[in-house]
């Protein structure tokens, strides 16, 4: 897109948010299909000589770390030289911290501080300098168990975007067909539509919800199914006022003068032309409204289950380490999770704002 098109773009109502909105639905999409390509480490990896790291960049990591979280790394750091490998919590302060110790009873080592400077200056434990390369090489840090934040966050990534696409699937492939009959013969087949989406309508959300979750196998995919259905009545709805306004049109008592198929008539010149930017525009928008439902359902435990990575699981389990100073594994899943459904929501309404200018002319 030359600049003189870019402008003519942007002047135009809702080119800021379209946008905005774009660019941030595109690095989540590619995020999604590349996965690891963004990072050298994988999801499951750990690097057990940067236990709970912070930040390689500096001024995140004096952001998201704070004094005491600094005096916990610098004294496991000098544990961790001096040759004693299990944390000196000497006071009450430290009993909450016992997410500092791996597994196998071993004091985890954090880089902050001077106790970061005095790391690089020495030879990592094992002795190995490619480790020693390798731990200083995570620019978002690490959580409690080495794992690099960078790859958990385009890992959460793609399970948050794909059951998104699952609800998009349930919600408008059943919605617009339901819409598009129900606005275009009307009578029996309007009641029809009309009670299907009564009956929806009156189920809660959460309860039908509660309900798969405990009569199926927990399965993301299968909640946000539901989550799907539930949002079939506002797609529907909304197709067949548009449509039982168009079917009284010219242009479509000359299609159907012409001999047109009605399957013609809906798809093309009803559907395609008429209401594809109300299809992209309600995707947008169940897009955000799904990302928000499932990470509050991965943060309940109810969602993204425990090897696989969710933004939400990543913050419930990172609980103890906020209370505890270490903010930054808590704070970058929450900064994605709102970009997400921002990016969304100003893709939908920039498109809406446009829909609305290009109707009123």
């Amino acid at each position: 897109m030359s600049s003189r098109r870019l402008r003519i773009f942007l002047k135009q109502p809702g080119g800021y948010r379209i946008l905005a909105g774009a660019f941030i639905v595109t690095v989540l999409a590619l995020a999604t299909l590349t996965g690891r390509a963004w990072t050298e480490f994988g999801p499951e990896e750990m690097d057990l000589q940067a236990l709970l790291a912070p930040p390689s960049i500096g001024w995140l990591r004096a952001l998201l770390t704070t004094p005491e979280g600094l005096r916990i790394q610098q004294r496991n750091e000098a544990g961790r030289r001096e040759g004693n490998r299990t944390p000196r919590a000497t006071s009450g302060d430290d009993e909450n911290l016992d997410f500092l110790k791996g597994d196998d009873g071993a004091g985890v080592r954090g880089r902050s501080g001077e106790g970061m400077a005095a790391a690089e200056t020495s030879p990592p434990g094992n002795g190995d300098p490619a480790a020693d390369t390798k731990a200083r090489t995570h620019p978002l840090g690490t959580d409690k168990n080495g794992r690099d934040m960078t790859a958990l966050l385009i890992a959460g990534a793609r399970n948050c975007f794909l059951p998104g696409l699952v609800t998009c699937l349930v919600a408008l492939g059943f919605g617009v067909p339901l819409g598009l009959w129900a606005g275009y013969y009307g009578g029996r087949i309007r009641k029809i539509v009309g009670t299907f989406n009564s009956t929806i309508l009156s189920m809660p959300r959460l309860v039908l919800i509660l309900v798969v979750i405990c009569a199926l196998e927990p399965n993301v995919y299968y909640t946000m199914g539901v989550l799907g259905a539930t949002l079939i009545p506002r797609v529907s709805e909304l197709i067949a006022t548009r449509v039982r306004i168009l079917s009284n049109m010219g242009f479509i008592v000359a299609a159907k003068e012409a001999a047109l198929s009605d399957i013609k008539i809906l798809w093309r010149h009803l559907f395609w032309y008429q209401n594809r930017a109300v299809f992209f525009i309600q995707f947008s928008l169940i897009m955000a409204e799904s990302i928000l439902v499932e990470t509050t359902l991965s943060y309940l435990q109810f969602g993204t289950k425990p090897p696989e990575v969710s933004w939400g699981n990543i913050i419930e389990g990172s609980q103890m380490s906020f209370f505890s100073g270490f903010y930054w594994i808590t704070f970058f899943p929450a900064v994605a999770i709102i970009l997400a459904i921002l990016g969304f929501f100003y893709l939908g309404d920039g498109l809406n704002a446009r829909l609305a200018y290009r109707e009123g002319r």
